[in-house]
């Protein structure tokens, strides 16, 4: 309680810091595991428990999403996450991955600066996977990538540990090739994903462990350790010794842009207003004694405050 307490007080203190902010969303194939995600990532800040993470299905508040297993509405909520030494408040969406609920993924899209993009190591990048890449680009969504369910690999599909990394070489390859025919200006402007750079990480959503490049480096936990502990299946060495949140909350911080940066670029995408006006040029600059601009990207009812519109503050 006293953690969930800190966790809020930090938040409103962060608001106001538009430097450590990061607005993102997850996106995927239907499957693919955005809300196994999100419950870890969600647990590693503290905002459920560690054991319900993956059960819980925190972002999946509705009964029909619960029984069904799919998430139907975008939902979101905010965390902290501490990266070199500062915090940062990461205000998350979780999407939909269905083809039906694509609405919901635009209108996310819009609230957002930057977008994990998950790829399923067996199954690879699927058609839902190019249409929420598309949406994401098409609104100047910053993307990095998080290939889950890599001890799929070793484990159903029996692969060495050369061919592990020969086949999530070719699923960075497809997300590249599709990011390039999208939006080859971003593309060639540094969207290229790139694991050596950090721009991907790998892991395994499920047991609650990722690795990337730099925090690698930072834990010493290798692919051939991923391997070896996959094919031994001592999954808890490394969810403790290479987290799931720390490695990709890591690469989101690092990665991914702050409104300051990303308002410049977004705002003349999605405001179709005149950008030389007082209302432009304070979205475009973030600023917070400007009038008040308000992207809704939802409207749902509360049996206590009635109708509750939910949205992204650009000014």
């Amino acid at each position: 309680m006293a953690r969930g307490k800190k966790t809020v007080e930090r938040v409103v203190e962060l608001m106001k810091d538009p430097k450590h902010i990061r607005n993102i969303g997850i996106v995927a194939h239907i499957d693919h595991g955005k809300t196994t995600l999100s419950d870890n990532l969600l647990a590693g800040a503290g905002i459920i428990s560690e054991e319900l993470a993956g059960k819980q299905l925190f972002m999946d508040s509705d009964a029909e999403e619960q029984a069904r297993g799919i998430t139907i509405d975008a939902s979101n909520v905010s965390m902290v996450h501490e990266f070199e030494g500062n915090d940062y408040l990461i205000n998350m969406i979780d999407t939909p991955g269905h083809v039906d609920f694509g609405g919901d993924v635009t209108r996310a899209m819009r609230a957002v600066d930057g977008a994990v993009v998950l790829v399923d190591a067996v199954e690879g990048t699927m058609p839902q996977t190019e249409t929420v890449l598309r949406q994401a680009l098409k609104e100047q969504v910053r993307p990095v990538l998080f290939i889950n369910k890599v001890d799929r690999l070793v484990n159903e599909l029996k692969v060495d540990e050369t061919e592990m990394q020969i086949r999530l070489g070719k699923v960075i390859d497809k997300v590249n090739k599709l990011i390039k025919g999208m939006n080859e200006e971003s593309y060639n402007n540094g969207w290229k994903l790139d694991a050596s750079q950090g721009t991907v990480a790998f892991g395994s959503a499920l047991y609650n462990w990722a690795i990337s490049v730099p925090y690698m480096k930072k834990s010493g936990v290798s692919f051939k350790d991923v391997y070896e502990k996959c094919r031994s299946g001592d999954m808890k060495y490394l969810a403790k010794n290479s987290p799931l949140y720390e490695v990709v909350l890591d690469m989101v911080v690092h990665h991914l842009p702050d409104p300051l940066v990303a308002q410049k670029r977004r705002i003349p995408v999605i405001w179709h207003g005149d950008k030389e006006s007082k209302e432009g040029k304070a979205m475009i600059s973030c600023d917070a004694t400007g009038p008040v601009g308000l992207m809704v990207t939802d409207i749902s009812f509360d049996p206590h405050a009635g109708e509750v519109a939910t949205g992204r503050l650009f000014s």
